[in-house]
C-alpha cells in the first residue's frame, strides 16, 4: 500500500480553482479501486491519499494525471508500506508475508 502526502506549492486560491477537477479525479480512482481513502491535511497545506498495493510505476502514472500535479500547484511524496494487519473491513487490502524460504512463485 501507499501513503501519498500532497504538498501545495501554490497559493490556496490557485489550488481552490482546481478542486472540482481534483475531486472528480479522486472519485474516478475510488471507483476503479485504486484509492482507499483521501482527504485534506490540517492545517490546509495539502492532502493525503491511501492507495492500494500496485506497482510504483502505475501509481506514479496515476498521480501524474492529478489536475493539481498537471497544473503544478502540488507535489507528492510517496511512502510505500506493507499493511500486515488491518481492521476486518480492510482485510482485503492487507499484504501477506510469504512463508519463510518459499521464494517467489511463478505466475
Amino acid at each position: 500500500m501507499y501513503v501519498v502526502l500532497q504538498h501545495y506549492t501554490a497559493p490556496l486560491a490557485d489550488v481552490d480553482a482546481l478542486l472540482a477537477d481534483h475531486s472528480e479525479w479522486i472519485s474516478h480512482h475510488y471507483d476503479s479501486g485504486d484509492f482507499i481513502a483521501a482527504g485534506r491535511r490540517h492545517p490546509r497545506t495539502g492532502g493525503v491519499i491511501i492507495a492500494r498495493a500496485m506497482s510504483r510505476g502505475r501509481l506514479d502514472a496515476i498521480l501524474a494525471t492529478d489536475p493539481l500535479a498537471v497544473h503544478r500547484v502540488a507535489r507528492s511524496d510517496v511512502i510505500e508500506f506493507q499493511a500486515l494487519k488491518t481492521i476486518p473491513e480492510l482485510a482485503y487490502y492487507a499484504d501477506h508475508l510469504e512463508p519463510s524460504g518459499s521464494g517467489s512463485s511463478a505466475e
